[in-house]
């Protein structure tokens, strides 16, 4: 078995043994249903488990991997070779003959991505600790656009390196997130300090536009550090839709303090009256990051049953330091398992 963890900072990258199959079983540390496979593909900070044989003829294998990433290297560079290492039987020795090299597809192809987003399901189990519950009904319906944005600089002479003197951004529904400096926003709400955030995080894009179009005409976004508060026990549905502000790009978002649901993928803009009906709501994987198709959306569900402050966000880190990012305050339950402690007295100030 092996552990595989994306710990790259602005790429997706496939994954493959060179001549054996790879048998998933686990994702974002929740069991899968088997899924073989000659290749993988994983976002930054997303982790998979798999099984492979050591059934081949003695010598050595490469393990490998390559960068997938949509726009081409002249707009985002990436590196053009594969990294490897190898696997070697115990019964080979050293320079046994030529090690052969995995058949990555090309970095642009998204069609793995696509193809492993909807052969992945997720383990039932009925019973003891882990207990399969998807959200068949929601509270919350929630559509949250990503993508590029372009801001003003802040001050008349300041220099910003994007188009025309234009400050280079990342959004979410046309908000570029801020992250206070005084204080945590955690702290903030369980201290009941003002001024930190506001509570006005939209539910849907303020700008509302043919979000996959060709050079979209809207490209604005708003600073701010806006959270979106939701009841303790409700169920929350986010469609992540992708924007082609600037360029598109597969975008992997992450959920802190808990995992959710993929219920649904799909290429172009959402359609709320006709995808829900493509939704799989039997037996979904289960993660915390999910890839969402470049030009496309992905549809994601949960039951807020973690209070605090959590942060959702792209993995890709330079979208998050651009302000592709969200905080969603789960408010207390009744019950003492449901009611976030206090923090310690040591607690080191922020």
């Amino acid at each position: 078995m092996l552990r595989i963890i994306n710990a790259a900072l602005n790429f997706q990258m496939y994954f493959a043994i060179a001549n054996h199959t790879l048998t998933v079983v686990e994702a974002d540390a929740e069991y899968t249903q088997e899924l073989l496979t000659d290749m993988i593909i994983l976002a930054p900070g997303q982790t998979t488990n798999v099984l492979f044989t050591t059934n081949k003829s003695s010598g050595d294998y490469y393990i490998a991997a390559s960068v997938y990433s949509t726009p081409n290297a002249e707009i985002v560079p990436f590196p053009q070779t594969p990294t490897t290492a190898i696997l070697r039987y115990e019964a080979a020795g050293s320079g046994t003959g030529q090690v052969v090299l995995p058949s990555f597809p090309l970095a642009n192809d998204s069609s793995l991505h696509v193809k492993l987003s909807k052969a992945l399901k997720g383990k039932q189990f009925s019973e003891g600790f882990y207990h399969f519950d998807v959200p068949q009904t929601v509270d919350y319906d929630l559509l949250h656009t990503i993508g590029y944005a372009l801001q003003r600089c802040a001050a008349p002479n300041e220099t910003c390196m994007g188009q025309r003197n234009i400050r280079f951004r990342a959004s979410m529904n046309n908000i570029s997130f801020v992250s206070p400096d005084a204080y945590s926003i955690l702290e903030a709400h369980y201290n009941h300090v003002n001024g930190v955030y506001t509570t006005n995080f939209p539910d849907a894009p303020y700008f509302k536009y043919d979000y996959t179009a060709v050079n979209p005409i809207n490209k604005a976004a708003l600073s701010g550090t806006r959270v979106r508060v939701i009841p303790f026990n409700s169920t929350v549905q986010v469609v992540y839709q992708d924007t082609a502000t600037l360029f598109i790009q597969s975008h992997p978002m992450h959920l802190h303090g808990q995992n959710f649901y993929i219920v649904g993928t799909g290429n172009g803009t959402y359609n709320p009256k006709t995808d829900p009906a493509t939704f799989n709501l039997v037996n979904p994987p289960s993660r915390n990051t999910v890839s969402v198709y470049p030009g496309g959306w992905a549809a994601v569900r949960f039951r807020a049953i973690n209070p605090g402050a959590w942060l959702v966000h792209c993995h890709f880190d330079i979208h998050m330091s651009w302000g592709m990012d969200m905080v969603f305050i789960t408010l207390n339950g009744k019950k003492d398992s449901e009611i976030l402690p206090p923090p310690p007295k040591d607690l080191p100030k922020c």
